[in-house]
């Protein structure tokens, strides 16, 4: 019986029969493949049948776009339908490396023992055109999910959501968090997913990972929505996650969350101020409370 799910949100056809066939193509073919159509103008399917047989897949067409109003959106929706313990989710303009599931099987033994529920695998960055721009390969067998996420804070590491894979009952019990492009939802899950312990790092297989003027990475047409969705991020990561991190690192996101919303008169919440009430440090918990009153009081005026 498969253990992995992969699973395609699917909107825009450019580079989707590049995926499709990466997909096709892999050694081990025990797997299970599962497409939602976001109501794609584009019809994906001449596509995909010219790879999978219709038993070979399942696929959804849905009649309404969530993708527009949030990415996480469409991805939970199709999520919904799968019922394997391991699932990825893979972007409808990415590629898989052709030996991908069958690395995932080696990996998964190794996961199963030390109950480790993310894996993640190298992965390259590509133009339109198919260049390589980069190998992202941390050199590493596992790294904890907080260094992980600090690390790509920083700007140390890269990572993206089409190289990891996750299991699928870390999912349902903490799904994906809302944002505005989905901007900084992958890292949130990756430390979420992972139950904020040990990620497995598969050096042996990559995905490949595009960066166009299509995608909303490549995107500088996006650039001023993805910053204000950055913050946003900050602010759900202050609020909700940043319990289990140092006060130094806290301190960093909190800076810049308030530094973003007085530049671009944004009102911040109250509520990042009560991490440190929590860890019972008072000056910083008045000193950020007294911030966020003086960022909001310049919307106003």
């Amino acid at each position: 019986m498969p253990k992995l799910a992969i699973v395609i949100p699917y909107y825009k056809i450019d580079f989707f029969e590049e995926t499709i066939k990466s997909v096709a193509e892999q050694t081990n073919k025990n797997f299970v493949l599962y497409i939602g159509n976001d109501a794609s103008p584009e019809n994906p399917q001449p596509i995909i049948e010219k790879y999978f047989n219709h038993n070979e897949y399942h696929y959804f067409g849905y009649k309404e776009n969530l993708g527009g109003k949030n990415l996480a959106l469409q991805w939970e929706r199709i999520l919904e339908n799968v019922t394997e313990e391991w699932f990825q989710i893979l972007g409808d303009d990415d590629v898989l490396a052709s030996n991908f599931v069958e690395e995932f099987y080696h990996s998964k033994e190794y996961c199963d023992d030390q109950n480790i529920h993310c894996i993640k695998t190298v992965h390259h960055h590509i133009d339109e055109h198919d260049y390589l721009i980069r190998i992202n390969d941390y050199n590493i067998n596992t790294i904890e999910a907080k260094e992980l996420f600090v690390n790509k804070y920083y700007g140390i590491v890269s990572s993206s959501l089409s190289e990891n894979i996750f299991k699928t009952e870390m999912y349902r019990k903490y799904r994906f968090e809302k944002i505005p492009l989905a901007w900084g939802s992958d890292d949130i899950a990756i430390l979420c997913f992972s139950g904020y312990g040990i990620i497995y790092y598969s050096r042996n297989t990559h995905v490949k990972v595009r960066i166009s003027t299509l995608s909303i990475s490549g995107s500088e047409s996006l650039n001023s929505k993805k910053d204000d969705a950055y913050n946003i991020f900050r602010e759900k990561f202050i609020i909700n996650y940043a319990k289990k991190f140092s006060i130094t690192f806290v301190n960093k996101v909190v800076e810049q969350y308030l530094q973003y919303s007085y530049k671009n008169h944004h009102n911040a919440k109250y509520s990042v101020a009560y991490y440190y009430l929590k860890k019972l440090k008072l000056i910083y918990f008045l000193k950020t409370i007294k911030k966020v009153h003086y960022v909001n009081s310049l919307t106003k005026s």
